[in-house]
Order: structure tokens, then C-alpha cells, then sequence
């Protein structure tokens, strides 16, 4: 470190800059980046000029709870015709799911009914 920049840092911590000073600030970056940010530092608002409690309108409370609970009542009717729709989803494929397990095992009884006593063959073969 420079000892000029060494001056620039101690003159930031008491807080005021010497005449010589700005000419250094023009040809090192690093001590102008933290002038930039010392005076940006003390430009900003206290934490309790921030925090001073400012009257909220009765209206405006009252315009936030009607949304919320509106938001609630969409959200509940929303949660409710979802299950209703995955209710009927499932019980119609496990009704379908029903009908083609029925089918499947007609089916497969017929099967091996003909493969113990083909019928159409013996209709084709001569006597």
C-alpha cells in the first residue's frame, strides 16, 4: 500500500479529506472506489429514520384482508374441485380397469375351452 493511499484511508476513518488528497484520487482507483462508497455510506437514511411508524389507513388493512381471505375461499374451492376431478378419474379407470379384467378372464376361459375341445376344427376335417 501506497502511503498516500495509507493518508486517503486515515482521512475516510476521521472523515474529512485534505487538499492534497483529490489529486491521488484521480490516478488510484482503489482509494477513489472507497471514497465512492464512504460517501454513499453516509448518504444513506439511519436505521431509525427507516423505522419511524407512519399511521397505515384503516382502508387499506381492511382491502388486504378482504384479498386474503378471498384468496383463501378461491384456493379452498380450488383444493376441493381438484380431488372431486381425481375422484372421478379414479373411479372411472378402476371401473374400466374392471370391465377389460372381466373381459380378459371370459376370454381366456373360452381359450382353453377350445384348445380341450377345438369345435371349428372338427367341422373342417373330413369323416
Amino acid at each position: 500500500m501506497k502511503k498516500e493511499c495509507k493518508a486517503v484511508r486515515e482521512a475516510l476513518a476521521a472523515g474529512a479529506l485534505t487538499s492534497g488528497q483529490p489529486a491521488h484520487l484521480f490516478t488510484c482507483p482503489e482509494c477513489r472506489a472507497r471514497v465512492r462508497i464512504s460517501h454513499a455510506w453516509r448518504g444513506m437514511p439511519r436505521r431509525e429514520a427507516l423505522e419511524a411508524a407512519s399511521p397505515v389507513d384503516d382502508i387499506f388493512v381492511e382491502r388486504i384482508v378482504r384479498s386474503l381471505r378471498q384468496d383463501r375461499r378461491q384456493r379452498a374451492v380450488r383444493r376441493i374441485q381438484l380431488a372431486a376431478a381425481a375422484a372421478l378419474l379414479f373411479f372411472f379407470f378402476a371401473g374400466a380397469g374392471h370391465k377389460v379384467a372381466a373381459s380378459l378372464a371370459a376370454g381366456a376361459e373360452d381359450a382353453y375351452a377350445q384348445l380341450v375341445e377345438p369345435a371349428g376344427i372338427d367341422t373342417l376335417l373330413p369323416n
